[in-house]
């Protein structure tokens, strides 16, 4: 009995070191046999795996296999044949090396379960081809489980504590062309990797992207549009960050549209941002560099309303709290002339703090009404349609939270010289030179503003430089410019308009006119204006409670008389009606001459102005009022053009002067003289009130009209 047993013993210790011997010659084939079965089996037998060695150590369950690949030959082959291959997706895969440490080998060879403490997968190449002729779309979630599926075939589940990716390459391309997207030199990390036939595999990477490091060089997306790249990016689950060194995207013709650098999400969601494309943050911010914005008729409003567009491809919903941008020059093309030079806005900063909510494609109006934010930036300028006009905007500042913006200067410069311009006119038209200095509006209601295009202001402060030019040598305008008053104009500003207060500090207004009979320029000048301006407004709901626009300044006239004025405009008028006061003190009236040389024929020998008022009311086709001019010890000379210069008409200046009033008052009686001026309704409103004061003038000094 006891031989017997010993028999048997050595029989069945002589089968298992006989089975040991054959396993240790012949584990390697039993194990590749298996994977390539299952992987076989788990693909209807499209892809087979293959690899050059391995190395296998059962006891300790540590294994490696060398150059492995996944492919499918007869796919392939279909896909250079044929129009279209017998699947939507191939996928070819190439690793250079795959190390497990840890791992249950008798599960791995029953075709159950991957469980395993570290996975290493080194240099794995992987292109996914969409083949057939399916419209070409974006990656989705379905991908990432097609993956899985062709991966890892039947298996029940897969545990990881630790997998590890380095230097991973993944090209997507359509059929047999270049890729049209690449993520170049992957590094993955990831711990307690867990999933199994359990789960709902909406989006397989959703089960271990919690726990992720994720790092790569470089992100390359190509389409007919557009090339994109990411450049150092990382995204950290654990810290729920995000952050990338480069992001720029290429036009078709290889322009830089957009180019942002040291860019952070902080604090994100990663169920968001996997399973629903949603960015769900708390804060992005970014070293800034370049954006590229489209101006484009807004379809639901008014055919002159613009929207500045967000072109926004990457996310379908982005919340987040804090946005901070720092240093960016800013492009914004005209979108339905496409060739057009864009605004520029250089060095724009911009931050914004409990923003609600950003939808992909929305309007850049949505995004800053809805945050309390700041917008700064050194400026911008644009060339005005007709390309006479050059529009600068100076440094700038707009803070949502305590409701004010500063700029530093707005200017609107000519682009030819009054010779040119007079040169390009049929009729007579004014040439501009605006510059508003250190303007800064308080109170101002930036919501409105931003999405109703609605001007709402407590106070404006603005320091203006204003300069015009008019030759009237170029034949007369003959249009009507019947309802052009600044008040009237006011009204026909397509968007509400409302500032209780404008403040003028030391302004300058000019008009320089060149002479109809002498050819020479004359000019008028208003030096250290300073005044208020009450009730700015073509709002009807203003208008209804306060109608009249106020404006009471001084300046020195000529730069060598005070001068006060004060303007009352009714805004709800029907006739263009108005109310002008002013008040000059003493000058020596020489200083005349560079207006009354030019443009009267007459020089000013000697004289010397004590005061002047004048109160003038009118219409659109008249003026009416009252002047008196003060003067003491007047003399003239009349001028008459002799060859291209002016000269003294010796006997018309002496009898001139016979007949003038050389002062007033006179033999102590005070003359006034009462202004009744029909309206050459081809002239400004600015031309009737000077003419209508100047002709006063004349009638004082001669004791007729001079005409």
């Amino acid at each position: 009995m006891k031989r017997t047993i010993i028999a048997i013993v050595v029989i069945l210790a002589l089968i298992l070191f006989a089975i040991f011997i054959y396993w240790q010659q012949h584990k390697k084939g039993i194990i590749k046999n298996t994977i390539e079965n299952a992987v076989s089996r788990g693909t209807d037998s499209l892809y087979f795996i293959h690899y050059d060695s391995s190395y296998i150590d059962e006891i300790n369950g540590n294994a490696s296999f060398i150059h492995v690949s996944l492919q499918s030959d007869s796919l392939q082959k279909q896909l250079l044949q044929f129009d279209t291959a017998s699947s939507a997706v191939i996928f070819n895969i190439l690793i250079d090396e795959v190390s497990i440490t840890g791992a249950d080998i008798p599960s791995l060879i029953n075709n159950t379960s991957v469980n395993a403490k570290r996975i290493r997968i080194v240099h794995p190449v992987v292109y996914i081809i969409s083949s057939g002729k399916t419209e070409k779309r974006p990656m989705n979630s379905n991908d990432s489980l097609a993956i899985y599926e062709k991966l890892l075939g039947k298996f029940n589940s897969i545990h990881a504590g630790e997998i590890i990716l380095e230097n991973g390459y993944l090209h997507f391309s359509y059929k047999s062309g270049e890729p049209h997207a690449s993520i170049k030199d992957i590094s993955v990390h990831v711990n307690n990797f867990n999933i199994d036939s359990t789960k709902n595999y909406q989006n397989i990477i959703s089960y271990f992207i919690k726990d992720v490091v994720v790092k790569v060089k470089e992100i390359s997306l190509r389409n007919e549009n557009n090339q994109t790249t990411f450049a150092d990016v990382e995204y950290n689950a654990p810290a729920k960050l995000i952050t990338l060194k480069k992001f720029q995207q290429k036009n078709k013709i290889q322009q830089v549209t957009f180019d942002v650098n040291n860019t952070s999400i902080r604090n994100i969601s990663t169920d968001s941002f996997i399973l629903k494309q949603q960015l769900k943050a708390e804060e992005l911010s970014t070293d800034g560099g370049l954006l590229t914005f489209y101006r484009s008729k807004n379809k639901n409003a008014d055919t002159d309303n613009d929207e500045i567009e967000i072109d926004n491809n990457y996310f379908d919903e982005a919340l987040l709290n804090n946005v901070r941008i720092g240093k960016t020059n800013i492009l914004i093309y005209n979108k339905t002339k496409p060739t057009e030079a864009p605004v520029v806005l250089k060095n724009v900063q911009f931050s914004a703090t409990d923003i609600q909510k950003l939808y992909s494609g929305t309007s850049i109006r949505n995004l800053i009404s809805r945050s309390n934010w700041s917008l700064s930036g050194d400026g911008f300028s644009f060339i005005s349609e007709r390309k006479r006009y050059k529009i600068n905007i100076g440094a700038f500042n707009i803070n949502n939270v305590n409701s004010t913006m500063r700029i530093s200067s707005i200017s609107v410069m000519p682009q030819i010289s009054e010779e040119v311009f007079s040169k390009s006119l049929q009729y007579q038209d004014d040439l501009y030179e605006l510059n508003f200095k250190n303007i800064e509006l308080r109170g101002i209601d930036t919501k409105s503003l931003i999405t109703e295009k609605k001007l709402e202001v407590e106070t404006a402060t603005i320091q203006p430089d204003i300069r015009a030019f008019n030759d009237r040598t170029v034949a007369a305008n003959p249009a009507s410019k019947v309802g052009k008053y600044p008040h009237q104009l006011l009204q026909k500003i397509k968007f509400p308009v409302s500032i209780k207060k404008v403040i003028i500090k030391n302004g300058y207004i000019a008009y320089k006119e060149k002479g109809a009979i002498s050819g020479q320029t004359g000019i008028v000048f208003f030096k250290k204006i300073n005044g208020t301006i009450f009730n700015v407004t073509n709002s009807k709901d203003v208008i209804s409670k306060n109608n009249l626009l106020v404006l009471n300044a001084s300046a020195l006239f000529m730069g060598v008389s005070d001068l006060k004025t004060s303007w009352k405009l009714p805004l709800n008028t029907f006739n263009g009606a108005f109310e002008v006061t002013g008040v000059g003190g003493k000058f020596d009236a020489k200083a005349l001459n560079v207006i009354t040389e030019p443009l009267g024929m007459l020089s000013i020998r000697k004289g010397q102005v004590n005061h002047i008022t004048f109160e003038l009311s009118g219409t659109d086709l008249m003026a009416n009022g009252t002047s008196t001019l003060l003067y003491d010890d007047l003399k003239i000379d009349i001028l008459k053009m002799d060859s291209t210069d002016t000269k003294k008409k010796g006997l018309k200046s002496f009898v001139a002067n016979v007949f003038i009033k050389d002062s007033n008052p006179q033999n102590g009686e005070v003359r006034k003289n009462e202004i009744n001026e029909e309206r050459d309704i081809t002239k400004s409103f600015f031309y009737l009130v000077w003419k209508s004061i100047f002709k006063a003038a004349k009638k004082t000094i001669s004791g007729k009209n001079m005409d």
